[in-house]
């Protein structure tokens, strides 16, 4: 089991707070989500001088609410209401409270959502800009460094892990003869070995041999190494420094309303969802069976449930356009009507 973050609580609730994750832990729970949820309304219990739970009542749930809107999406207030919700129940269960405040705090609407999609000219953009630094350095760590992000960044696309995922490989997940990757201990617990492209595999081999060339590493352990300092990638730092790349290249934006429907930063999680949506759109180009197609989509991504994968399908312009004329393909004419000449 991961061991939840290391937050430092501040709050009357403080010590409540961290026996809660742990109880959560032992259950088989992520907490990594809860965690920072609880930090939030940590924060705010301090800022608001509250230090009894008798303190703890619907007005005190408004009054955060009203707090944070407009600078957090509903549905991340949802989460957090989920969150404190949870956590009292517990609070009530080892009777250090008798009612649930959040009882009478209504549920939020889900605010309409847009995520960002990356287009194929973006992303060949963000790749094209790793290989100029890659042919145009000549410092070999810094160049070393150029290839390994390109590696990482182009294997979240190919085939669209999650970052969780890929800073966890190692090479005796790797089969560059099979062209597989075993993915262990994913989200929702769920173990998996994918097929993966020949391109992918040239990356991952070119890499290993030029760590061991130029630093000595041998071929084993964590494929992504950061340098010189040898500690593998964590889940932070490859989003900070994505983030930096669409900002040069001008492909980043800020947080966008329009029309009452939110839409999103491009960040790194959006890799995966360019995969899903442009495999998707292969598919109906290639005059492929959608319908069968799916279900392998979402087991190649790791979901258990199929809802799960259609979040990630996005309806893009492309996308709309393949199915439409596929549509129209076959139900743009009336054939069983054509006897009546009045139609």
């Amino acid at each position: 089991m991961r061991k939840p973050p290391e937050l430092n609580y501040e709050s009357f609730l403080a010590a409540a707070m961290r026996d809660y994750l742990d109880y959560l832990d032992h259950l088989g729970f992520s907490t990594r989500n809860h965690a920072y949820n609880l930090k939030s309304i940590d924060r705010f219990l301090v800022e608001n001088g509250t230090h009894r739970t008798d303190q703890l009542n619907t007005r005190l749930m408004i009054e955060f609410a009203d707090k944070h809107k407009g600078r957090i999406k509903s549905n991340t207030l949802r989460l957090l209401r989920h969150t404190f919700y949870g956590f009292c129940r517990y609070m009530i269960r080892l009777g250090w409270m008798v009612e649930n405040p959040v009882d009478g705090f209504p549920v939020l609407k889900t605010q309409p959502y847009r995520p960002h999609v990356f287009s194929p000219q973006e992303l060949r953009l963000f790749f094209d800009s790793f290989k100029a630094k890659i042919q145009q350095e000549e410092n070999p760590t810094v160049r070393f460094r150029a290839l390994s992000r390109y590696t990482f960044y182009h294997l979240l696309y190919a085939c669209g892990l999650r970052v969780s995922e890929a800073t966890a490989l190692t090479t005796s997940v790797y089969s560059s003869r099979q062209a597989t990757l075993y993915i262990e201990r994913s989200k929702f617990r769920k173990d998996r070995l994918i097929p993966i492209s020949r391109k992918v595999c040239s990356n991952l081999d070119y890499l290993l041999t030029v760590r061991q060339g130029l630093f000595g590493i041998p071929q084993e352990g964590f494929l992504f190494l950061l340098m010189p300092q040898l500690r593998p990638y964590n889940r932070d730092w490859p989003g900070q420094y994505f983030r930096r790349v669409l900002e040069r290249l001008g492909i980043y934006h800020n947080k966008e309303y329009h029309c009452g429907v939110c839409h999103g930063t491009p960040h790194l999680h959006e890799l995966r969802r360019a995969f899903a949506v442009h495999r998707l759109l292969r598919w109906y180009r290639d005059k492929a069976d959608v319908n069968a197609k799916l279900p392998l989509l979402a087991t190649y991504m790791g979901h258990s449930y199929f809802g799960h994968t259609k979040t990630y399908l996005t309806l893009t312009r492309q996308l709309l356009s393949e199915a439409g004329s596929r549509f129209a393909k076959s139900f743009d004419r009336l054939d069983w009507m054509t006897d009546d000449s009045k139609l």
